[in-house]
């Protein structure tokens, strides 16, 4: 989801470039913690510089370097000699905990990737698809897991989703939703949750399943819940037995032809007047925005070999081709649209 927009200088600013590196600088500090458990291991009680060198096997120099910094950017605190986790840290980056989301930033930061988007744009060849999936299962994992720290956060932004697409206490009145790709689930359980009738079918790979339960269980909906192993691109549902198929950031790392097969199957599985929602990165026509749904193109070039950052009109051609009505984009900074299966009835001929 989106992060912040960034302004357009009116005129030419060195700072903006200078940001790019300090985050880069950033990154490459928060990578190091991680691959060295500096944040494990002050959570087990190694709060000092020369414990965490001993520890470590570390000089106490570059020790103390990587620990000022992270107090720097945020993620530690220190009193005299002693170091200690800010609550992010605490939350996110210590290893055993249910959130931890530390192998899922080393995954996210990619680098081996990123530093060849030259190379990709070049070639016009990406990640290839088994690497591709090794890359992402511990980030689809992370964010899943780190859902379990923050999901009162999360719910209010999906409930305004849910306004937005008019999901009221009367229409909600026993949904059955198909989670396509659920991730943690938030969601559609934020809607189960909003509504008491609504039962979910939370469809994801094996590894992720774990944390959308246990979510589930926070969010006191595990009544309402069911999960089922599965593999998006080739989805096997019951025809009719679901009022809404939901798919979250998934499509734009799909082909078109990919994303028809997807959408027929959703097609299928949906009742008369079924809604189908899409929560992805939808680009404007003219792929400036909207906020910062341009970076989102970068990911689908570096991590999919024929996916992209699709338009609403695009996204109509697909939906329609399967036989969807009333596409509509609603307005977002990120991108959410949605369509019917509306079966045209058979026009009447008088004639002999």
């Amino acid at each position: 989801m989106p992060h912040r927009a960034t302004r357009v200088d009116d005129t030419p600013n060195r700072d903006v470039l200078d940001d790019i590196s300090f985050g880069l600088s950033k990154a490459a500090i928060l990578k190091a913690a991680i691959e060295l458990e500096i944040f494990t291991r002050l959570a087990e009680g190694h709060r000092t510089v020369p414990a965490l060198a001993r520890l470590g096997g570390l000089t106490e120099r570059g020790t103390r370097i990587l620990l000022d910094a992270l107090c720097f950017i945020g993620l530690l605190s220190k009193q005299r000699s002693e170091y200690g986790l800010a609550p992010t840290a605490e939350a996110f980056l210590v290893k055993g905990k249910p959130a931890y989301f530390g192998d899922a930033t080393l995954g996210d930061f990619a680098w081996e990737t990123r530093g060849q988007l030259s190379k990709t744009i070049r070639t016009g060849k990406a990640i290839p698809p088994t690497a591709f999936a090794d890359a992402f299962e511990p980030i689809w994992a992370g964010i899943a897991a780190s859902a379990l720290v923050d999901w009162q956060k999360q719910v209010e932004s999906a409930n305004a989703l849910w306004d937005k697409l008019g999901i009221t206490p009367e229409n909600a009145k026993g949904l059955r939703v198909l989670d396509v790709a659920c991730g943690a689930g938030v969601l559609s359980f934020a809607l189960a949750k909003r509504h008491p009738s609504v039962r979910v079918t939370a469809l994801d790979r094996a590894m992720v399943l774990p944390y959308a339960k246990q979510l589930a269980e926070a969010m006191g909906v595990t009544a309402q819940v069911t999960t089922v192993i599965g593999d998006a691109l080739n989805l096997e549902v019951r025809a009719g037995a679901f009022d809404l198929v939901l798919f979250g950031n998934l499509t734009g790392y799909a082909s078109p032809e990919q994303n028809v097969g997807m959408f027929r199957k959703a097609y299928e599985a949906l009742t008369k007047e079924g809604r189908i929602v899409i929560v992805a990165p939808s680009a404007d026509e003219d792929h400036k925005g909207p906020g910062e749904v341009p970076m989102a193109g970068i990911e689908m070039l570096m991590f999919s070999l024929d996916g992209d950052v699709y338009t609403l009109a695009e996204y109509r051609g697909m939906l329609e081709a399967v036989g969807f009505s009333e596409v509509t984009g609603h307005k977002d900074d990120w991108g959410v649209l949605s369509a019917r299966r509306i079966e045209t009835p058979p026009v009447k001929n008088d004639k002999p």
